[in-house]
């Protein structure tokens, strides 16, 4: 720290025999005041780490990543077997987020209907996903 203080002082006095202790004091104070606030941020960062329940697990962890993306096209893979009007309402209501009402109405269909389309593409994805598991 005390190099700290020498550096601190050299960017601001150019000529160092003049400056006064206390201000070479107050840079010092400075010093030891900024390195209490890194030493207590640090410290609450560690504590929360510890306390974290997902602590020791790397969210950038290839085996996941690799797992994620299989999984993901075996979804996909589901979702294409679907029988034609079951998948498009499925991805009309589960992947473009549109009401229920609104697909019943395009399709020509009673909002039951779309309900039950959805429930058995959920089913048949729960059971797909179930098998390749």
């Amino acid at each position: 720290m005390t190099q700290e203080v020498f550096v601190r002082l050299m960017r601001t006095q150019p000529n160092i025999e003049e400056t006064s202790a206390a201000y070479i004091f107050r840079i010092a104070a400075n010093l030891v005041t900024d390195r209490a606030r890194h030493d207590l941020v640090r410290r609450h960062f560690s504590d929360a780490a510890r306390s974290d329940g997902s602590a020791g697990i790397d969210p950038l962890d290839p085996f996941r990543i690799a797992s994620a993306r299989e999984s993901i096209s075996i979804l996909w893979a589901a979702i294409q077997a679907l029988p034609e009007p079951t998948q498009q309402i499925f991805i009309l209501y589960r992947v473009e987020d549109i009401p229920k009402q609104t697909i019943a109405d395009n399709f020509g269909f009673h909002l039951r209907t779309v309900d039950k389309h959805i429930s058995r593409a959920l089913v048949f994805l729960a059971r797909r996903m179930r098998q390749q598991a």
